[in-house]
């Protein structure tokens, strides 16, 4: 979360993914670098216990979230976001 509000300080556009054990330290976090309505992607705890096949999966679900975050439009030319 730390990063991703730094590089949008500097004008780099990004997207942080954390795990749902984490919301709160990740809210009080952007709050605290300035940023009380960042939005993030959020994905099931925990991670560390998973193979990368299933770490894949997990990119992939979230996938639409980030491209949102990220104002990339779809395939139908419409935005991603929510």
């Amino acid at each position: 979360m730390a990063d991703g509000t730094i590089l949008e300080t500097k004008g780099v556009q990004a997207a942080s993914i954390i795990t749902t054990a984490f919301v709160r330290a990740a809210s009080a976090m952007a709050r605290r670098n300035g940023f009380p309505a960042y939005r993030y992607a959020m994905i099931p705890h925990p991670i560390g216990n998973l193979k990368p096949d299933q770490v894949k999966q997990r990119a992939r679900e979230v996938l639409p979230d980030i491209l949102a975050i990220l104002g990339v439009e779809t395939d139908g030319g419409e935005s991603a976001a929510k």
